[in-house]
């Protein structure tokens, strides 16, 4: 007898199929038709996100000032050079101490004035976002940029503070900024010091120890 129900079922079940209605049918304690319930398409699985764009995909992209600027928060490297979201940015037109830089300050006391001058340009950026106009590439690989915050140029600042220095083989822009700080007596201005294209080249202050280069006449006088 359960054999002629669950037939006579069954060819229920079809019918509601065909219909576009499968229900779970019990007869004689059997179950025809019923099955799990699958998720609606789109609807998250558990710990998983939904269909659509991706976490990566929302996340907020990088600030951008457009296709030859870059935009952000920058993380000084030294005083003349910054990176914003991971790209170099070399300070154009100025040349600031090395990080390894030591000058003699108003009282002839050797001190490092690349880390003080990487550590004041970090001071009055102060976190705030960063825009740089990309000019080019140098060959070290490093954007080129012209540099501003809270709409003040970064360059200017530097050498008007006396902690960078106008870099005349590349740019004339701020000769007159270093005129006025060197007058002022401010930063490397207030002593002595070696300017950062020679003390890459080897020339050290009197007091440190010579270089090879020195050691080697490099810069002697003629």
């Amino acid at each position: 007898m359960v054999s002629v129900l669950a037939a006579a079922a069954a060819g229920i079940w079809f019918f509601l199929a065909e219909a576009g209605v499968v229900p779970g049918i019990d007869v004689g304690g059997i179950e025809i038709g019923a099955s799990q319930t699958s998720a609606p398409v789109n609807e998250p699985s558990s710990g998983e996100p939904a269909s659509g764009p991706s976490a990566e995909a929302e996340a907020d992209p990088a600030p951008s000032a457009g296709a030859n600027a870059i935009s952000g928060t920058a993380s000084v490297v030294d005083a003349d050079t910054l990176d914003i979201h991971g790209e170099r940015v070399r300070l154009n037109g100025v040349d600031a101490p090395e990080s390894g830089q030591k000058c003699k300050d108003a009282a002839g006391t050797l001190y490092r004035c690349g880390t003080v001058a990487a550590n004041e340009l970090d001071t009055w950026i102060n976190r705030n976002p960063v825009t740089c106009k990309i000019t080019g590439k140098d060959r070290y690989g490093r954007s080129l940029g012209d540099c501003s915050v809270r709409g003040e140029s970064v360059q200017r600042w530097l050498v008007s503070s006396g902690h960078a220095l106008a870099y005349r083989a590349y740019s004339t822009e701020h000769v007159m900024a270093e005129v006025k700080a060197q007058q002022a007596g401010v930063g490397v201005w207030a002593g002595e010091f070696v300017m950062p294209w020679d003390w890459r080249q080897g020339l050290r202050m009197p007091g440190e120890t010579p270089t090879k280069a020195m050691i080697d006449g490099k810069f002697a006088s003629e």
